[in-house]
């Protein structure tokens, strides 16, 4: 059981390093090859919606193919289309190509990974819905989202290091790695007979008791999403600093919330007595918590505990959501389920950045304070239809 766990953890935390390992050095890379912020944008926001619309399909197939043979193809994919996304980046650099064409094939080359990279996370999770009881499903999820987690830490980082060797080095490892995984999953991961032989049923988004935690998952990655996407710029405006000491200030910031997120997940892989609710909840109420700090605070020290409660908050509610989906559909729909919940992951990456930094342009103040109410609509929302369940039930009690 250890080696299946360690692949599927190892598997999750490669697709979620090369999903972030782009993200830092686009700018300069962008700058590098003359072209402008727009087409930055356009490459990375294409990207994300591909991931958007292929995490249900990849999630659905693993249903019909088996976990360990999606993750195998979205690793081939993902190598593929990372070889060749680094080509075309180089023969940007290289001016051997430049203008529309150079545009149209990094687009291209972006919109495939972000086609193959969720199906990892997606089949990942079914198979983690697999082999675990009820009572243990948000321990289990608890191991994706610590995956997810330490990817989004160290994604950032290591392509930092590489960078420092030449821009486009971060590039070559993300086309190496996941062949590493490959190999790793091909030894370690057995093959599963697939869960049905037909054609899988589909999953509603809107099937009883699913949308709650679709939703929640929508509030949390908008969180995430928006404090790395706006972060910079509110702390250097806050606290008057200068560039360099906004990047420092950040990224110490981040590490403080990734390491809270991982531990706390870690935790909760080892005391699985918290469902799926409760962890919402209580990581709904740190969420706003830390964000109130933001808002309400101008102090170095007082935002570091910001992050730090901000990542136990989303340490929680990450395996919280995915159990809680995870547990409201039936054996032959996880993986249908779990290409829903990366479908949610990418349609936040989508929305986030557009509306976090329009928000930002009419006053800063907007982006936090939207997520705490988004937040706590969603913490709200889940109590009501958790109160009026009760009632109904003692209502049959009753008569």
């Amino acid at each position: 059981m250890f080696r299946i766990r360690f692949s599927i953890f190892l598997s999750v935390f490669v697709a979620m390093v090369g999903l972030m390992i782009i993200a830092p050095v686009m700018p300069p890379l962008i700058r590098e090859l003359g072209l402008s912020e727009i087409h930055s944008g356009i490459i990375i926001s294409l990207g994300s919606i591909a991931m958007a619309v292929m995490a249900p399909v990849w999630g659905r197939l693993s249903d019909l193919k088996g976990r360990k043979a999606v993750i195998v193809i979205g690793f081939l994919g993902m190598f593929v289309s990372y070889v060749l996304f680094t080509a075309t980046m180089y023969a940007g650099l290289s001016q051997v190509l430049s203008g529309g064409l150079l545009v149209v094939l990094l687009i291209v080359a972006r919109g495939l990974i972000g086609m193959f990279i969720p199906a990892v996370p997606s089949a990942a999770q079914a198979y983690i819905a697999d082999i675990t009881s009820e009572n243990g499903r948000a321990a289990g999820m608890a191991l994706i989202g610590a995956a997810n987690g330490m990817g989004l830490v160290l994604g950032p980082a290591i392509a930092a290091a590489f960078a420092l060797i030449g821009l486009i080095w971060p590039l070559y490892i993300g086309a190496l790695l996941p062949l590493v995984a490959l190999g790793i999953v091909c030894f370690l991961i057995p093959a599963q007979k697939p869960i049905i032989h037909e054609k899988p049923p589909k999953v509603n988004p809107f099937q009883k008791g699913l949308p709650l935690y679709l939703f929640a998952g929508l509030a949390t990655m908008l969180s995430i999403i928006t404090l790395q996407v706006v972060g910079g710029f509110y702390f250097q405006d806050q606290l008057s600093l200068t560039t360099k000491e906004t990047a420092r200030m950040l990224s110490v910031g981040l590490m403080i919330s990734g390491v809270a997120m991982i531990v706390t997940q870690g935790l909760q892989m080892k005391n699985p007595k918290w469902q799926p609710r409760s962890l919402i909840l209580f990581g709904a109420v740190l969420l706003i918590i830390s964000l109130s700090l933001f808002l309400f605070f101008i102090n170095v020290i007082i935002y570091y505990a910001a992050f730090f409660l901000f990542g136990v908050g989303a340490g929680l509610m990450m395996p919280g959501f995915m159990a809680g989906a995870s547990l409201a559909v039936d054996r032959e729909q996880q993986g249908g389920v779990a290409g829903l919940v990366a479908s949610v992951q990418g349609i936040s990456a989508v929305i986030a950045p557009i509306l976090s930094t329009s928000l930002y342009q009419l006053n800063k103040y907007l982006p936090f304070a939207v997520v705490a109410l988004f937040v706590m609509l969603m913490g709200a929302t889940l109590l009501f239809v958790k109160s009026r369940s009760k009632i109904s039930e003692n209502t049959r009690i009753d008569s």
